[in-house]
This record gives structure tokens, sequence and C-alpha cells, in this order.
């Protein structure tokens, strides 16, 4: 028992004062620590019955945040289905210009660089001149030539009036004579012979064919006079010709932009309709080509979000504007005929132009070039 109650007094301090405090036997002492084990397997299993339904609980909570979750998605995706139609397939376009030259000729002068700024009406690059000078003075000899034979023509027809007026101061004075040489003849005295009527009447006949004559010549004078106003007329329709010949030396800008593509150095050699620059005005707008499934609700004036691939994070605001007259397809070089061969359903493509709202640009002005993908939202309801 001594040995017992030492280890007692070394491993459970406890008992042993309660013990004195409280007076037990030795039998309490012995049996306390069972009872305190079976203490604390009952707050064990207490623990182990209650970790269960913590862990359904905290399921649940799961579940319902998953669920509510999935429902708020599902309601933003249905509401956003309904409100906005959206396409990739778009890009930014513009107006280009492809510049040639008017006439033929050797480039003497090139007063522009690749990328530069240039206004409206600004000298591009300049042809040699000399060539076209010369045709132009041609011209104005032809001109000159052709006016002097109006005045020629004028002065003939002077000449004809005058020998209209003569002849027919002869035939009146004529006609008198036969008048009065057949007034004597009819009396029957025998004033003048039937020698001098006759004289009298061949004289009255010759001058009307006389005055005819004359009035042919006239008519003559008038046709040639007419014929050489026409030769003036295209004498100096050759001179404008070569006027304007000689200003299309000067290949000018059609319309403020930017250059590109520029194919042009002092020296060449150049042909009517040989592309030499591209001109790229600043005005842009956006290409969208949508679905004609989604088309429906699409309409001009709506309002539209523009993301450009070139500017990240950069929301551009615009306005649908028109939609093209016919699909893409219809537009393309070889369009289908779907009334020959096997048939395959394809959805089709519509363009629809879009321009940019001014104030969103901001910045962006110039930087928005053609060929620049982009992507489109139409809020198709309000």
């Amino acid at each position: 028992m001594t040995g017992t109650a030492g280890a007692e007094e070394i491993h459970s301090p406890m008992p042993e004062i309660r013990q004195q405090a409280a007076g037990p036997s030795s039998e309490t002492l012995t049996h306390q620590p069972v009872e305190t084990g079976r203490d604390t397997a009952s707050s064990q299993l207490t623990v182990r019955t209650a970790s269960p339904s913590s862990h359904r609980f905290a399921l649940a909570l799961l579940a319902a945040a998953v669920t509510t979750t999935a429902a708020w998605s599902a309601y933003r995706w249905w509401d956003y289905a309904r409100t906005w139609v959206k396409t990739d397939n778009a890009y930014v376009a513009t107006h280009i210009h492809q510049i040639s030259s008017r006439v033929t000729g050797t480039v003497s002068e090139v007063l522009v660089e690749e990328n530069q700024i240039v206004a409206a009406g600004q000298v591009l690059a300049r042809l040699d001149v000399r060539d076209f000078e010369v045709r132009r003075q041609q011209a104005l000899a032809q001109l000159a030539q052709a006016q002097a034979q109006v005045q020629q023509a004028q002065a003939r027809i002077a000449q004809a009036r005058s020998e209209v007026t003569r002849e027919q101061a002869h035939t009146t004075k004529a006609q008198q004579d036969l008048e009065r040489a057949k007034a004597l003849s009819q009396h029957g005295n025998e004033a003048i012979s039937r020698q001098e009527l006759d004289a009298a009447q061949a004289g009255a006949d010759a001058a009307q064919a006389a005055l005819a004559a004359a009035k042919s010549a006239l008519q003559s004078a008038e046709a040639a006079a007419v014929a050489a106003q026409a030769q003036e007329k295209v004498a100096e329709a050759t001179l404008k010709d070569a006027d304007l010949q000689l200003s299309y030396t000067e290949v000018l800008a059609p319309a403020a932009g930017r250059i590109g593509k520029k194919n042009l150095e002092t020296g060449n050699r150049v042909q009517p309709g040989q592309a030499l620059l591209a001109l790229v005005q600043p005005d842009a707008w956006v290409v969208a080509n949508f679905k004609e499934t989604q088309l429906a609700r699409v309409k001009p004036g709506q309002p539209v979000r523009l993301h450009v691939d070139a500017f990240p994070g950069r929301v551009f605001a615009g306005r649908v504007e028109s939609l093209a007259p016919a699909s893409g397809a219809q537009f393309a070089l070889l369009p289908p005929d779907n009334a020959t061969g096997n048939f395959t359903r394809i959805v089709q493509r519509v363009p629809v132009r879009i321009t940019f709202d001014s104030q969103s640009v901001g910045d962006c002005e110039g930087r928005l070039v053609p060929g620049m993908s982009a992507v489109a939202q139409i809020k198709v309801r309000e």
C-alpha cells in the first residue's frame, strides 16, 4: 500500500488533494481514475458524433453558393444574349485612294515620302513637261490658223453680200427697162423695135441670173464661215486638251490623308492607270460581318461597343450606320449558285457598317488604320 500510495502521489496528485479535503476512502481513490477515463471517452464520442453534421452543413453551404453562382451566371448570360449580339469577324476600314498618272510621261520630281501626311490638292509628283508644252504650242498655232480662216470667211460673206446688193440693183433696173419697153411696144406706135424689146427682156433675165448667182455665192460664203467657226472650236478644244494634258503632269492628292505603298521614283516612265501611290484617309469605320441569324433586331442607330486588338483594354463607342444590301458571298468574285451541284446550307454573313464616336476615339485618331482586327457588340435591346 505504501508503494501504491507513493505512485499515486507521483502520477495522480489531484485525487490525493481531494482525499485530504473530503476524506474519502482508499476504494474511492482506487476507482476515481476509471471514472475520469469514462468521461473522456464520452466527450470524444460526442465530438465524433457532431463532426459529420458540421461537414454536411459546410457541403450544403458550398452547394448553395455554387448553385447561386451558376444561377446568377446563367441569368447574366441570358440577359446578355437577349441584349447584345457579338462578332469577332470585324475589321477597321477607311477610304483608300489608288493614285495613278493620267498621262504617259517621265517622272521628274517626287515630293512625298512613305507615311507622309498630305493635304487635299497637294502636289505629290511632277512629270517632264517639255513634250506637253510643245503640244500646247501646236494647239495655239492651230487655233490662230482657225481664227484667221474665220476672219477670211467673214470677209467673203461681206463681199458676197455686196455682190448680192449690186445684182439686186441691176435686176431692178433691168426689170424697169423691160417694163418700159413692153409699154412702148404695146401702143403700136412702134416707138421701139422688136429687137430692143428682146434686148430688154434678155437684160432682165441676165440680171435675175446674176442675182441668183450672187445669192448662191453668199450662201457658200456663209457655209464656209460656219465651217471655219467649227474649225476654230476644234482648235480651241485641242488647246484646252493640251492645257489639261499639261496640268496632268502634276500628280495631286485627291483628299487629305497619309501616303502608303509608294511605288514612284524620279526617272520612272509611267503609264495612265498605273498605280503610283496609295492615299489613306483618316476617317475610319468598322465593317462587322454578322451571321444572318443575328440580324433580326439589328437596325441603324443602335449603340455599339468596339474592341480593337491593337488597343487592348480600350473600349470604343460607335453606332450602326447601315447594313449591306447583300451578303458577302454575293459580292465575291465567284458567287455561289445553289441551283447547281450538291446543296449544303451554310449560315451567311452580312456586312454591317459601324461608325466610331469621335469623342471615344480621342488620342487614337490617326492610329486606327484599315485592316486592324476588331470585336463588335451591338446593343439590340435597351
